[in-house]
C-alpha cells in the first residue's frame, strides 16, 4: 500500500436527507445515503484500483475513486493503516470532488461484504453530469451490509445481481435500458427503478413487510401508494386501491396517467421530476375536487405542456389553484378538447 497521509478535512457527520433528484436520471425523491463532510482529522489513502479516506468515527474506510482503465473492480473487505486494520464501509463517488475516467473502463463491480452504501453522485455544483458508459454487472455477495445503492445511468448495465439475504433498504437507478431483470429482497424499503429500462420486470420478496408488484406498478405493500412504474406501456391506469400517488411519472415511456377518485393526495414529489414526457396527460376522474398537492412541492423544471384532463369546472378551478406557486413551466387544464385554464411559470 502506497504511503497513507493526513489532510485538512474529516468525516464529521453522518446524515439522511431527501432531495428531487441525484441528477435527472436518478430519479424523483430518492432517499439519499449519509453524505460526507472533512475536516482535519481524515487519513487519506491511495492503492493500486482506488482512494479514498479512513476516519476513526465510523471505524472504517470510504471510497472516493476508482482509478482510470479499471474495468473490473473488486472491492477489498478492509485495509490496514499502522497496524490497524479497518473495514471498507462506503463507495462514495461524487463529481463535487472530481474523479478519474474510470466511467469510460468499468465493467464489472464486485462489492465486498462489509460495504454499507454505494452512491455514485455524479451531478456537480456547476451543472456537471456522468453516466457510468461500460459497467455491465454488479455482484453483491450473500452475507452482504449492503444497503443503500444508488447509480447515475449505466448505458450497458445488464445485471445487478441481489441475494435472497440481502439487507438492501433503498435502491435507486435510472437510465439502465438494458436492464431487464431486477429481484429485491424482503428488506427493501424505497424503490425507483422505472425510469428508462423498457423490458423490466421487476420482482420482490413475497416476505416483504413494505413493497409489491402488481402488473407494471411497484405499491406500498397495502397497495394504497404508487411508488413507481416500470416497463415501457405509455398508457397506465392507476389501481383503485390507491389513495396517494408518489413520484412515478419520471419513466420516459409514460404518455398517460389515468387517475381515479379513489386517489386523494399526489406525494410532495409527485410531479418532482425531470423526465417527463413533453407530452404528458394527467386524466383524473374526480368529480368534486382535485388531490391534495403540497404547496411549493412542484419543482418540475424540465416539464412544457402537460396536460390535465378533470371531469367538470369545479375541479378544474380547484386544481388551478393547488398547482398555483409550483414549478411546472407551461400546463393546461382541460374538460375534453376545451382548455380551460392555461398555467405558466417563469
Amino acid at each position: 500500500m502506497k504511503k497513507l497521509f493526513c489532510s485538512l478535512m474529516a468525516l464529521i457527520m453522518l446524515t439522511t436527507i431527501c432531495v428531487s433528484n441525484i441528477g435527472a436520471s436518478i430519479g424523483a425523491s430518492a432517499y439519499v445515503p449519509p453524505i460526507f463532510e472533512y475536516d482535519n482529522n481524515t487519513v487519506y489513502f491511495s492503492e493500486n484500483d482506488f482512494s479514498g479516506f479512513i476516519d476513526s468515527e465510523i471505524s472504517g474506510a470510504v471510497i472516493l475513486d476508482i482509478n482510470a482503465g479499471t474495468k473490473v473492480f473488486n472491492i477489498p473487505e478492509t485495509i490496514t493503516y499502522n497496524g490497524i486494520t479497518y473495514p471498507i464501509k462506503h463507495l462514495y463517488i461524487t463529481a463535487t470532488y472530481g474523479f478519474s475516467t474510470f466511467t469510460k473502463s468499468i465493467e464489472e463491480i464486485n462489492i465486498s461484504k462489509n460495504i454499507e452504501t454505494i452512491l455514485f453522485d455524479f451531478v456537480s455544483s456547476s451543472g456537471y453530469y456522468a453516466y457510468l458508459n461500460t459497467l455491465k454487472t454488479i455482484n453483491i455477495p450473500a452475507g452482504s451490509k449492503l444497503k443503500e445503492l444508488f447509480l447515475p445511468p449505466c448505458p450497458k448495465l445488464e445485471k445487478i445481481n441481489i441475494p435472497s439475504d440481502s439487507r438492501l433498504k433503498n435502491i435507486s437507478i435510472g437510465g439502465c435500458p438494458k436492464l431487464k431483470k431486477l429481484s429485491l429482497p424482503k428488506t427493501v424499503k424505497y424503490c425507483y427503478v422505472g425510469e428508462d429500462a423498457p423490458k423490466l420486470k421487476v420482482k420482490i420478496a413475497k416476505s416483504n413487510k413494505y413493497l409489491k408488484v402488481k402488473g407494471n406498478q411497484i405499491l406500498s405493500k397495502d397497495g394504497k401508494k404508487l411508488i413507481d412504474i416500470v416497463g415501457n406501456k405509455s398508457k397506465v391506469t392507476v389501481y383503485k386501491t390507491v389513495k396517494v400517488v408518489d413520484s412515478c411519472l419520471d419513466n420516459k415511456y409514460l404518455k398517460q396517467l389515468t387517475i381515479g377518485q379513489n386517489v386523494t393526495k399526489f406525494s410532495d414529489d409527485f410531479l418532482n421530476v425531470l423526465n417527463v414526457s413533453k407530452k404528458m396527460k394527467i386524466v383524473l376522474k374526480h368529480k368534486n375536487k382535485a388531490p391534495k398537492i403540497k404547496k411549493y412541492s412542484i419543482w418540475a423544471y424540465d416539464i412544457k405542456g402537460i396536460n390535465f384532463y378533470v371531469q367538470n369546472k369545479k375541479v378544474a378551478k380547484d386544481l388551478k389553484k393547488k398547482l398555483k406557486g409550483g414549478g411546472i413551466e407551461k400546463a393546461k387544464i382541460l374538460i375534453g378538447k376545451k382548455v380551460i385554464y392555461k398555467i405558466e411559470n417563469y
